[in-house]
């Protein structure tokens, strides 16, 4: 009989072990698709607001996407504050440290001059595993000139990245 009671004692340990590890992987698979959601509502919403400003007239601070205006531009146009070059706008609702980024000039496309993007990155859970994001979003003021565009879309999602300097923009 002790050593039957031993045996279930061990086998509710090691079931009671992969329970929780199994929890633990469902939270963190959770936790990363928030951040990921998160990261494009943000990227989204500034992208939103970049559009609007470009659909007012100069007059009442509207800015031009086709007169390639300073990233800061268009931060203060949109209602952000920057840190003179269009970064370091927080990304709330995502992991603490998370940053959008507004580039005007971003070269992902090559004479893309009339398109602003916004870039959203997260930073590694600092477990040692990068699993941190980088969202970007592009601004397309026409785009009608491109079949199938949408005037504020997603672009990129990338995952891995420790600082959203480490992905390819």
């Amino acid at each position: 009989m002790g050593q039957q009671q031993l045996l279930l004692l061990v086998l509710s340990a090691v079931i009671v072990g992969l329970a929780v590890l199994a929890g633990i992987e469902a939270f963190d698979q959770g936790e990363r698709q928030a951040t990921r959601d998160a990261l494009v509502r943000r990227a989204m919403s500034i992208g939103t607001d970049i559009l609007a400003s470009h659909q007012k007239p100069p007059r009442l601070g509207g800015i031009d996407l086709e007169e390639e205006p300073d990233d800061d531009v268009m931060a203060a146009a949109a209602g952000f504050d920057s840190n003179d070059s269009g970064a370091d706008i927080p990304a709330g609702g995502a992991a603490g440290s998370a940053v959008c980024d507004i580039d005007g000039s971003s070269g992902v496309v090559e004479d893309d001059y009339e398109n602003a993007y916004v870039h959203c990155g997260s930073g590694g859970s600092g477990r040692g595993s990068p699993r941190g994001f980088v969202v970007t979003v592009r601004v397309n003021p026409h785009p009608e000139d491109e079949p199938f565009e949408e005037k504020v879309g997603v672009v990129a999602i990338q995952e891995g990245c420790e600082d959203k300097g480490d992905c390819d923009l």
